[in-house]
């Protein structure tokens, strides 16, 4: 049978918010997913009811025999509600990017996933930017030799000065509105790209938060930067902001040893020491462009893509060495 005549695999959804009211606005039209109940404590029956989702509390969903995958759109609830939960009646998991922040709830819960033969796979929306999947195609091309350097800066959002009244909150409380979960989400599709985007093992991680923010916490202040070393040699920085009034995004920038990548185009280094730029065309990726059917593939063949479960650890290694880096005001092993 083709894989377009399957039937949609049945979600039901962890937490209700932007990411959740958005995959139910995307099953709805068609894919390999359909979303048929939620789980959230706030009140989002209006919000659900035009796309006959039902809302259910946890417990049920991870009950629920006509449910195959629970999708956990919120990193608050994962590892310690889900996992076990999903467990009860053997659903497959899919999580958000970060899943979760420290290294050893990771893998644990990739471990509990194999003893109970269900997959946990990561959703990882940022891979289609197509500026990201420009700097990839220069990355991965042996003529620019071994990329010694990569930086990321994205700097908006221009909250209001502390102490300015607000605008009226939104009615119903979503945490990806919050200024702590916007960097953090931020920060890890950043690490996400950056771990395609090198092909060596991090090896330390310098993190710098805001000067203003009360505690040395990953989810304080505004802004983050951090500065990661490969094993490779290659120094790689990001730089996220969320009160800069000037927006800026840089996008990534390369540099290899005989070229590099900027602003959509690739630049090459010859014999003679000129420099020849050319724009970079891409090719699609399903890991980068179909994420909604690469993950339904793995779920309906029960093979998760083992690479990808090694790369998802690495970015928590980063997030769990930013928070101790941040704590001990230095750099630290990851």
């Amino acid at each position: 049978m083709a894989g377009d005549a399957l039937p949609p695999l049945r979600v039901g959804l962890v937490g209700c918010g932007r990411v959740g009211q958005h995959l139910i606005e995307r099953s709805a039209v068609g894919g390999p997913f359909q979303v048929v109940a939620a789980s959230e404590e706030l009140d989002v029956i209006r919000q659900i009811a035009p796309f006959g989702v039902r809302l259910m509390s946890l417990s049920e969903l991870a009950q629920s025999a006509d449910i195959d995958v629970l999708w956990v759109t919120s990193f608050w609830e994962f590892p310690f509600k889900c996992s076990p939960l999903a467990a009860s009646h053997g659903q497959h998991l899919i999580v958000e990017t970060p899943f979760t922040l420290g290294l050893q709830a990771a893998e644990q819960a990739f471990a509990d996933a194999v003893r109970r033969s269900r997959l946990l796979l990561i959703h990882h929306p940022r891979r289609a930017d197509p500026e990201f999947r420009q700097a990839l195609a220069v990355a991965h091309d042996e003529k620019i030799g071994a990329i010694r350097a990569a930086k990321f800066v994205l700097w908006s959002y221009g909250r209001p000065p502390r102490g300015a009244t607000r605008c009226t909150e939104p009615s119903v409380w979503d945490e990806y509105a919050e200024p702590g979960a916007t960097k953090i989400r931020f920060v890890s599709h950043a690490l996400d790209q950056l771990v395609l985007l090198i092909p060596s093992r991090p090896i330390s991680v310098l993190a710098v938060g805001d000067s203003s923010a009360i505690a040395a916490d990953l989810f304080a202040g505004d802004s983050l930067a951090l500065r990661i070393v490969f094993e490779s040699g290659c120094q790689a920085e990001i730089d996220i902001r969320l009160d800069s009034p000037t927006p800026y995004q840089s996008g990534w920038m390369l540099t290899g040893e005989r070229g590099g990548y900027a602003n959509g185009r690739q630049y090459t280094l010859t014999d003679e020491g000129e420099v020849f730029d050319s724009p970079v065309t891409t090719t699609d990726n399903p890991k980068d462009t179909g994420q909604f059917e690469w993950l339904a593939r793995q779920i309906r063949s029960g093979v998760p893509d083992a690479e990808e479960e090694v790369r998802a650890c690495s970015v928590v290694a980063l997030l769990d060495g930013a928070q101790r880096s941040l704590t001990a005001r230095q750099p630290v092993s990851v």
